[in-house]
C-alpha cells in the first residue's frame, strides 16, 4: 500500500492531518500536499465553510451552529470512488 493510500485510509478513519504527519513523521506541509493531490483524484472533496455551506457540512447534526467559526477546511472522503 502506497503512503498515499495510507492516507486515504487515515482520513476515512477520521484521523486529523497532525496524527497523520506524527504517524509518517512528515510536516504537516507535506500531508496537506498529499491531500490536495487526493483532492485532485477526486477521492476527497473540500467542503467549504461558512454560512451558505452550513447546510451541506457533513458536520451539521452535530455542530452547535453558527456561532462558531471554523478556520480550516473540511475534507469529505467520497466512498463511492474505487480505490485500487
Amino acid at each position: 500500500m502506497g503512503k498515499l493510500e495510507r492516507v486515504l485510509k487515515l482520513i476515512e478513519e477520521g484521523r486529523s492531518i497532525t496524527d497523520i504527519s506524527r504517524d509518517f513523521n512528515i510536516p504537516l506541509s507535506e500531508v496537506e500536499g498529499m491531500i490536495k493531490i487526493l483532492e485532485s483524484m477526486g477521492y476527497l472533496q473540500l467542503i467549504e465553510t461558512g454560512d451558505s455551506a452550513c447546510e451541506r457540512c457533513p458536520l451539521k447534526s452535530i455542530c452547535p451552529g453558527s456561532c462558531i467559526r471554523f478556520k480550516g477546511r473540511i475534507y469529505q472522503f467520497r466512498a463511492n470512488k474505487a480505490r485500487k
